[in-house]
């Protein structure tokens, strides 16, 4: 979605989001349209502002968000992890 639909979706004003990709909170998608938001990106900007709406300072967010990260890519892995042994269980089965 482009950055006006962006805006009225996550109820921010646009110099917040400005600050937001200026600080790689949010890292939209650029194509020769401008920037590309995705639902992901929604979400990301509606935990920003519970966040903040939670008391959580400017300093408290990134770190907040790394760790949300990192738990994604943990939970991708997992999921790699475990789909790969069940391959291996199913190859195992059928010799």
């Amino acid at each position: 979605m482009q950055s006006r639909t962006f805006i009225l979706q996550a109820r921010i004003e646009s110099d917040e989001l400005e600050k937001w990709c200026a600080e790689g909170w949010l890292l939209p998608r650029e194509s020769e349209a401008g920037r590309e938001f995705s639902d992901a990106d929604l979400a990301r900007a509606h935990f920003i502002r519970d966040l903040q709406q939670l008391g959580v300072g400017h300093e408290g967010i990134p770190i907040v968000l790394d760790l949300v990260d990192q738990i994604h890519g943990l939970r991708r892995v997992t999921r790699d992890l475990l789909e790969a042994v069940k391959t291996l269980q199913q190859e195992r089965s059928s010799k």
